[in-house]
């Protein structure tokens, strides 16, 4: 009662005419976000598959520093990526969630409706199963990222890199890479829904 109690009062919001305009605009924010979502991973593969390429084009030139950086910045972008599809996802779902409430009075409850998804088997090997590609890109994108971490510590560790003449080097690069992974966590999450708005109106005079 109380969940049907809240979507009337949604409902009251979009009255009329603004409930199919409304839906409308939901279903195409929904599909501008997925093509966001997939082109945020192409840019963030190109940058990660250059970093795995210098790394080991890198290996045989023992070139500690250049090494250190490029497994450091695997890592953010890496870590940035994940965090990246969470948001994604998150926006994705708000607005599915919209596209849930608006349908139903417009169009019937299509986008809610799953047809045969229970028949699915997994050892059906060609034919389609229920996976979901957020998901499973939100787990590689972190897992991509644990390797990065790895890779930071081996190289670390091969260098014995705080000890002279790579200690400098050492400890800048992780002092950077922890205030920035910190930072992606902390400041790059979406302002509260409650925050105040200000608005400026600049004066204009006309001769």
């Amino acid at each position: 009662m109380s969940d049907q109690m809240q979507r009337t009062d949604y409902l009251k919001e979009f009255s009329g005419d603004r409930q199919k305009e409304a839906l409308k605009q939901a279903l195409d924010i929904r599909k501008f976000e997925i093509d966001l979502y997939w082109k945020r991973a192409a840019y963030f593969w190109t940058f990660i598959a250059a970093a795995f390429a210098a790394y080991f084009t890198l290996q045989g030139r023992a070139e500690f520093a250049s090494i250190y950086v490029v497994t450091c910045l695997g890592f953010l972008f890496s870590l940035a990526w994940y965090f990246v599809n969470r948001g994604s996802g998150a926006w994705q779902r708000n607005w599915e969630t919209h596209v849930d409430l608006l349908e139903d009075e417009i169009m019937g409850p299509l986008y809610k409706t799953t047809l045969n998804r229970r028949t699915y088997k997994f050892h059906h090997i060609a034919e389609p199963f229920s996976f979901s590609p957020s998901r499973i890109n939100n787990i590689l994108a972190l897992s991509v990222a644990t390797v990065w971490l790895f890779l930071m510590v081996r190289t670390l560790w091969n260098a014995q890199a705080f000890k002279p003449p790579y200690s400098m080097t050492a400890l800048f690069m992780s002092s950077f890479t922890i205030v920035v992974a910190i930072t992606l966590f902390v400041r790059g999450r979406s302002r509260p829904s409650d925050d105040p708005i200000s608005i400026e109106r600049r004066n204009r005079t006309y001769s």
